[in-house]
């Protein structure tokens, strides 16, 4: 993954609601599997294991989240182990043909948590993260992105 993608990832999910991370998460995955499909074709067999591997961490982490007193929680715990065992042959067996599937449920999974998310009212998970406010500023010739922290003294984890 490329470290710009990171970075938004890793904000976005400072800012994140419960939902909004399980978004993030499916989008990750997605974007894993891109890559992964990338290297593939420019014949990076080390990128493209290194790609599906995290992709799988971040599928065993969904599974690992679920809640089994919610009956859905059954349903995406079949569709998680299907994509994981699928992820994993893909790796082994270098047959990236078999991403399609996995793309596929991720893709449609992610459409509706979208849905959802935007009906979350429960605000950020993370307290007493940094608050972002970005902007883009004009240099001579350049646009600089920028962002300012007004709490930075109040910043990170109280025990």
């Amino acid at each position: 993954m490329k470290k710009e993608l990171v970075q938004e990832f890793s904000m976005r999910i400072t800012q994140a609601s419960r939902t909004e991370l399980i978004v993030i998460m499916y989008e990750i995955i997605l974007s894993d599997i891109a890559s992964a499909m990338e290297a593939f074709h420019a014949e990076d067999t080390k990128t493209y294991e290194k790609e599906l591997s995290h992709a799988g961490r971040f599928v065993n982490e969904l599974m690992s989240a679920l809640d089994y007193s919610i009956g859905l929680s059954y349903h995406l715990m079949s569709l998680y182990i299907f994509a994981n065992r699928e992820l994993t042959a893909a790796r082994v067996q270098k047959q990236p043909e078999l991403l399609e599937g996995v793309e596929d449920i991720f893709e449609k999974l992610l459409a509706g948590y979208r849905k959802v998310s935007e009906e979350d009212t429960s605000g950020p998970v993370m307290k007493n993260t940094q608050q972002v406010y970005a902007g883009l500023t004009y240099g001579r010739g350049t646009l600089n992105e920028m962002y300012v922290n007004v709490n930075e003294a109040k910043r990170g984890f109280m025990a």
